[in-house]
């Protein structure tokens, strides 16, 4: 402190015992920007030393019971959450009230108002509503977590000045205007657009966590080695690192194997926190372990103390059993590799049958759509998952393409089929939905017009309208583009009526979809074919 005085009630006897008891003492040196902590009520937490932990569990994605009680407004669950997940060891909970139809600046004030009546914690807002952003960092008592800004040039001239307005530290996540970058470079590029916006906004990089953005192994073999690389070299520079750490495991069974494996290894390599389930046993373990094996925890006093309060049970691991693949004992039927999810058979299995002189049409209509009909019932009562269903969208994808090429030999290609329009809707970057949509519908003969990402509502109806387009599929995962979900099915119904349209993604719901006025929701890709099938095929 460099600075003594007095408040009311204080007399000039009062000061002047101040000024001789204090005069000789030296003045600190200027702090260089705020430390890297935030608080609330209580004790500061710091995110260099042991990993923090950020409660992930008050976020509507995918609950569909604290949707219900943010849409009436009940706070008692909330605080519910809260309190869970305070008692299973998070450091700092992430608020997010974003849901369809409500209003989210009352709402999100509501929440931190009532979380900061019950909990000493520090919050990290969680929305990407200005206006919501705003009133919550207004009424916040202590230094709150902001998540969060990026790269894009209307992120940073919105975000980073409430940051400095109100002494916030930010998430910064490592994407701009072109997107996610699949490589590491791409992602750093990101990271340093955020750095130096920060810097021109008067942020130390002191106040930013820097996201590297886990992405799910589901859909690629490099994604947890690209963020893990972020992290450390973030960390090597001196800079803080975030991270969603169950993202690395969407579309996967027993998903806390790999998000404990890899929130280890994240960990290990200078993660500054995670955001995390703090119910989940195997992570908080995983973190207790990492904890003991690091020294943060002297003496191993917190990873005794974590166990010692279990109840003695006997802990067994099954390992899953093998079985001999039946292609080690010959060719593999078509519908089997497919089913199967291998390439090169499927490929192999098609080649035969037309040496066998059956017609292409036949082939696909026995054996190929019978087996994507199979996988697909199999993804929907949740005995296949998302990283078998993409190889078996590839596998038949490869062998529609034999089947084409002899076609075009025989000069009798059919030519795509019916157009279908799919995009993620304006301000949404994410498109794993989308693209699986896409291989299952090309799979099924469908001619996909795919417009990418962040893709503007008047682009949307212009192709509609050039195409003649009878069925668009708009995909949504953030709470923050649903009025972008909303526009675009405003404009499409307007200039082109006779189009259906379907929805999905993560925030949505088939109310909402009805409410929005879509003719259908797909709660998954399988969903999404069969409405096509149903539209175009009778079937």
């Amino acid at each position: 402190t460099a600075l003594l005085g007095g408040c009311c009630g204080t007399t000039p006897q009062h000061i002047k015992a101040l000024a001789e008891s204090c005069g000789d003492l030296p003045i600190p040196k200027k702090r260089t920007g705020a430390p890297e902590c935030i608080t609330g009520y209580g004790s500061p937490v710091c995110f260099d030393r042991m990993p923090v932990i950020i409660g992930e569990r008050i976020n509507p994605t995918g609950k569909k019971r604290l949707k219900e009680a943010l849409k009436a407004g009940n706070m008692d669950y909330v605080c519910q959450l809260a309190l869970e997940q305070i008692d299973k060891g998070a450091q700092v909970l992430d608020v997010n009230v974003g849901v369809p139809g409500i209003d989210e600046p009352d709402l999100l004030e509501k929440a931190v108002r009532t979380l900061q009546s019950i909990t000493p914690l520090p919050l990290q807002i969680d929305t990407g509503d200005i206006k919501a952003m705003e009133r919550a960092l207004r009424l916040y008592n202590g230094r709150p977590l902001l998540n969060s800004v990026n790269g894009k040039i209307s992120s940073l001239s919105s975000v980073l000045p409430l940051a400095k307005k109100y002494g916030a530290m930010v998430v910064g996540l490592c994407l701009d205007d072109d997107g996610i970058a699949e490589s590491l470079e791409g992602r750093l590029k990101s990271a340093r657009r955020v750095i130096e916006g920060a810097k021109k906004a008067g942020l130390s990089e002191k106040a930013l966590l820097l996201d590297p953005l886990a992405m799910t192994i589901s859909t690629g073999g490099q994604n947890a080695q690209i963020a893990l690389s972020i992290i450390a070299t973030l960390k090597k520079a001196g800079l803080k690192t975030v991270m969603g750490v169950s993202n690395i495991s969407f579309g996967l069974p027993q998903r806390d194997a790999v998000n404990s494996a890899f929130f280890a290894s994240a960990m290990q390599l200078g993660l500054s926190a995670g955001i995390i389930n703090p119910n989940s046993a195997p992570m908080m373990e995983t973190y207790l372990a990492y904890g003991a094996l690091s020294g943060y925890d002297t003496s191993c006093k917190a990873y005794v103390s974590y166990f010692a309060d279990l109840p003695t049970e006997k802990r067994e691991t099954h390992a899953p059993a093998t079985k001999k693949d039946s292609g080690e004992q010959g060719r593999y039927a078509l519908d089997e590799a497919i089913e199967k999810g291998l390439i090169s058979p499927a490929e192999t299995a098609v080649a035969a049958l037309l040496d066998e002189g059956r017609d292409a049409l036949s082939i696909i209509n026995e054996y190929m759509i019978p087996a994507l009909n199979r996988v697909g019932d199999a993804f929907e009562k949740k005995s296949l998952f998302l990283p078998q269903l993409l190889m078996s969208a590839d596998a038949a994808k490869a062998g529609f393409e034999i089947i084409k090429q002899a076609m075009l030999q025989k000069g009798t290609d059919r030519g795509k089929g019916d157009p279908v329009i799919v995009a993620t809707v304006k301000g949404d970057i994410h498109d794993i939905g989308k693209n699986i949509v896409k291989v299952l519908l090309e799979n099924y003969g469908y001619d996909v017009i795919d417009l990418g990402k962040d893709v503007p509502p008047e682009a949307i109806v212009k192709k509609t309208l050039e195409r003649d387009v009878k069925l668009v599929g708009l995909s949504a995962l953030m709470t923050t583009t649903l009025g972008s979900m909303a526009e675009t099915i405003q404009q499409l119904r307007k200039k082109a009526p006779g189009c259906r349209i379907i929805v999905g993604g993560a925030v949505m719901t088939k109310e909402y979809a009805e409410e929005l006025g879509a003719d259908a929701y797909a709660g998954n890709a399988v969903a999404a074919v069969s409405y096509a099938n149903a539209l175009f095929r009778n079937k």
